[in-house]
């Protein structure tokens, strides 16, 4: 007689069924959490750096007249 004839509640399917339940739960409670704790950030500025800024380039690439 095998396992999966005498009504085993611990049989390896449920086992796997209940494994893959759990897992899906946390991660939607995980994801949910995550998008809770995240600050909206700012848009970011249009501004050009100014000279003083690392970010700076050599050139104002809007000033490029290879831009179209």
């Amino acid at each position: 007689m095998s396992k999966e004839t005498t009504g085993n509640p611990n049989s390896r399917r449920g086992f796997l069924v209940t494994l893959g339940l759990g897992v899906a739960a946390l991660a939607g409670v995980t994801t949910g959490l995550v998008k809770l704790g995240k600050k909206d950030s700012p848009a970011p500025s249009k501004d050009f750096p100014g000279p003083d800024s690392i970010f700076h380039p050599a050139q104002d690439p809007r000033q490029d007249p290879r831009r179209g």
